[in-house]
């Protein structure tokens, strides 16, 4: 078995039912709408407010209320790292 390199080859390797658990988990309270593809988008966009808000045609106050919930919803803080690890880690269990 080769070893991992990245974050998407060590989560290929876990078990697809684990991958699941973590997922819904994590991320289960914001469901498949507007709240988890903002996040989506806020993290691929480096947590840029700015960004964020011109990916999605939003105002930027939208994109913060819309983060505050994500945090409010799922328990983690997008200010602390291992946080935003443990949310895109989650994005990224397919």
């Amino acid at each position: 078995m080769a070893e991992p390199g990245t974050l998407a080859e060590l989560l290929a390797g876990a078990p697809a039912e684990v991958r699941t658990v973590y997922r819904t988990r994590v991320l289960g309270a914001l469901g498949d709408g507007m709240l988890r593809e903002t996040l989506e988008v806020f993290l691929a966009n480096n947590c840029s407010w700015t960004r964020t808000a011109e990916a999605l045609h939003l105002h930027v106050n939208t994109v913060h209320y819309r983060i505050e919930r994500v945090e409010s919803l799922t328990g983690r803080d997008l200010s602390r790292l291992d946080h935003e690890l443990d949310l895109y880690a989650a994005l990224r269990c397919l």
